[in-house]
């Protein structure tokens, strides 16, 4: 068992919806802030989610051993990246200001306040990994995951290394049965980014197959934060 059935009972009687964590999900926190597909509304939606996490009473967040093993050995890579791209930016606006103050432009350029972004951006990354509630491995789990790579089920594919993919998705799944089990009917909400990984191709759909087993314990899926949130009720 990943939660202890005290935890279980526990969190079950506190009839609090329950968010589950990807590791690309937790890492989008602090990525290069230059890349469009991140938007104000889902970093705003985000933060309500961990605000509402933070009052201990509001939602419940679960972190898979295995997302916080990912996060430990990749989050200094991203932060390095989410700082490289920032720098380019500023230089690049720096530049057009330049320019267009060669042919006569006025005015003040101020983006030195840009630099702080990623120190902001890894305070609220910490935030989020002191608010969740751990979910352990356990042997179980990983011989679901490995018969999970061998079948394959969304999101193992043929040729490709998706056991640590897998070990998360069965550890949530085990723990959303473990909860509907002890009663609880709020929502659950599984949240990953990484839509390649579940999506049917060229699709915003999930892949059947992890639709069904997402769906027989009562879990949706979000792609996103502003998604999550919506699909939360919060």
């Amino acid at each position: 068992m990943s939660l202890s059935s005290s935890d279980i009972a526990a969190l079950a009687a506190s009839s609090a919806p329950v968010l589950c964590v990807d590791t690309c999900t937790v890492l989008d926190v602090i990525r290069d802030i230059t890349r469009e597909t991140v938007t104000p509304g889902d970093a705003m939606a985000g933060l309500a989610l961990l605000t509402a996490a933070e009052t201990g009473t509001g939602l419940t967040v679960l972190m898979a051993e295995q997302v916080s093993l990912e996060l430990a050995t990749h989050i200094a890579g991203v932060e390095q990246e989410a700082l490289n791209g920032l720098a380019k930016l500023q230089a690049q606006i720096q530049r057009v200001h330049n320019v267009a103050v060669a042919y006569g432009a006025l005015g003040p350029l101020y983006i030195q306040h840009l630099a702080g972004h990623v120190v902001r951006a890894r305070t609220v990354l910490d935030r989020w990994t002191r608010v969740v509630r751990p979910v352990p491995h356990n042997d179980a789990v990983a011989s679901r995951a490995f018969r999970r790579v061998n079948a394959p089920r969304t999101p193992a594919r043929k040729g490709k290394e998706s056991m640590k993919d897998c070990v998360i998705v069965e550890a949530y799944i085990e723990a959303a049965s473990q909860l509907r089990a002890a009663g609880l009917t709020a929502p659950i909400v599984f949240a990953s980014s990484n839509t390649k990984e579940y999506h049917a191709p060229n699709t915003t759909h999930l892949q059947s197959d992890i639709a069904a087993d997402l769906g027989a314990v009562g879990v949706e899926y979000a792609p996103n934060w502003g998604a999550a949130k919506h699909a939360l009720g919060l």
